[in-house]
């Protein structure tokens, strides 16, 4: 709404009752220094509502006009009042507003000559666009400085009352109010709806986890069943594995008992048989004792059998030696005893040969005895003598060599039937050993089944401990989860 002119009455320098105007679009206002252009600015800008501290003066009855030469008590009646007058466009209608002040410095605002308090003076003048607080309907000297000098802040209120949001301000402060109390409410419903999601997701998980625990216990269930059956399984095993141990036993236990009861009526038939030959037995009861403390030295362990063995042989070897050495001495007996029984032989011929030389001739002689001479008789005697001590050198030795031979013959004997005996017991012990080898043998085979078994055993073993311990875990882990 542009402003059609002003009227002033004792305003600064403007005596009396002055009408400026009319204004236009654009108007200019010139003229030399002094001649009221700054005072009609003023005039405007105190219409418009501007204090004194920007109308270039100290105090608002300084804008009073004062003729020269008034009275003090025409003084006291002055008074200075400015209307602007604004003309609607398009109504052409005109509104006035006016504000006067008095030689006291009391204001008065009108609107269309209608007294009205400063906020509807100042409502009226912002339903036309001027916003007094804002100041936007003029630029005084300075105002471009100060606006550039002005901190973001300050920025801020201007631009407020620019656009007359700072009317707003209390509305805007409730609104702002109301905004955070909504603000508030919403953070406060949404920190209790998300404590709502928030319990329901931990209901959830409680959920979950409790689905979790009775999966977990059907599980726990599932596996104690699987443990108790495996358990009564191999019970159930072991039970018929002794039941068929037992079985064979009372089977063997029955054969034993059949081979005890033939044992018992053998027993019973040797008992009749042994008292018919009670006897007769009880010369050989010393021989069978003896025999059987024989037998019982003869069972002894590998060790001694084979060192009785070796002791045998050693003694074998060394009896065959002496044996062998007593042939060689009975062969060399044999042939000293030859050639003696040669030279016996010689002697009983050439005795026997004088014998008979003698019998012819005492048979020529016809039973006279012949006559010797003395030294026919000391060849006799002489001859006689040598013979006999010819004959009894080598009888003598002939004596020696055949007590040598019988010494050697009864030492060959005995030696042979030690020989004999020794290679009896020998083989004894060597049936013993091998029997005992036997035995060894079928030890040593029956322990390595056993240890094969005893192994396999103990892999079972290992793989049931093992398995033990990995359901004994899963229980603890289960115990864990729940």
């Amino acid at each position: 709404m542009p402003v059609k002119y002003l009227e002033l009455e004792n305003f600064k320098s403007y005596a009396g009752t002055q009408r400026i105007g009319p204004f236009h679009d654009f108007t200019s206002v010139i003229g030399p220094n002094g001649s009221g252009k700054s005072n009609l600015m003023d005039a405007i800008s105190f219409v418009l509502g501007v204090q004194s501290r920007d109308l270039r003066s100290s105090q608002m009855k300084d804008l009073i006009f004062r003729p020269p030469g008034i009275s003090a008590e025409d003084a006291k009646k002055l008074r200075a009042e400015a209307t602007l007058v604004y003309e609607d466009a398009s109504t052409k209608e005109e509104i006035r507003f006016s504000r006067a002040i008095s030689e006291k410095g009391v204001g008065e605002y009108r609107v269309n000559g209608d007294a009205v308090p400063y906020k509807a003076y100042e409502d009226a003048l912002g339903a036309i666009g001027v916003l007094i607080k804002a100041r936007n309907f003029l630029v005084f000297q300075g105002d471009v400085e100060s606006i550039a000098r002005k901190t973001p802040k300050q920025f801020v209120e201007l631009f407020e009352n620019i656009s007359a949001s700072a009317e707003l301000k209390e509305e805007y402060e409730a609104a702002l109010k109301g905004k955070e109390e909504a603000e508030s409410a919403t953070i406060f419903a949404y920190n209790k709806q998300k404590g709502y999601k928030s319990e329901r997701k931990s209901l959830k998980e409680q959920k979950e986890e409790a689905d979790r625990f009775l999966a977990l216990l059907e599980k726990k269930a599932s596996l104690k069943t699987e443990y108790f059956l495996w358990q009564l399984f191999h019970i159930h095993t072991d039970v018929t594995e002794r039941e068929k141990a037992a079985e064979e036993l009372k089977a063997e236990l029955r054969e034993i008992e059949q081979r005890d009861s033939d044992k018992k009526d053998a027993l019973a038939n040797a008992k009749k048989k042994s008292s018919e030959a009670r006897r007769s037995t009880a010369k050989l009861e010393k021989k069978r004792v003896k025999l059987a403390a024989e037998v019982d030295g003869l069972e002894q362990p590998t060790i001694k059998s084979a060192q009785e063995i070796k002791s045998l042989t050693k003694k074998l070897h060394t009896d065959e030696n002496a044996l062998a050495k007593i042939h060689q001495e009975e062969e060399s007996h044999g042939e000293s005893l030859s050639k003696l029984e040669v030279e016996i032989e010689e002697y009983r011929q050439t005795e026997t040969q004088l014998q008979e030389e003698y019998e012819e001739e005492k048979q020529r002689g016809a039973g006279e005895l012949p006559t010797l001479t003395e030294e026919q008789e000391a060849e006799y005697e002489r001859v006689r003598e040598a013979a006999a001590v010819a004959g009894a050198k080598p009888r003598q030795e002939l004596a020696t060599m055949n007590r040598k031979l019988s010494s050697a013959r009864a030492s060959a004997g005995s030696l042979a039937n030690e020989l004999k005996e020794v290679q009896g017991r020998k083989e004894e012990a060597e049936g013993s050993l091998r029997e005992l080898t036997e035995r060894q043998k079928t030890l040593a085979q029956s322990l390595d089944k056993t240890k094969t078994d005893l192994k396999t055993a103990d892999t079972e073993l290992r793989q049931i401990q093992k398995e033990a311990r990995e359901a004994e875990l899963k229980t603890r882990d289960i115990d864990t989860e729940i």
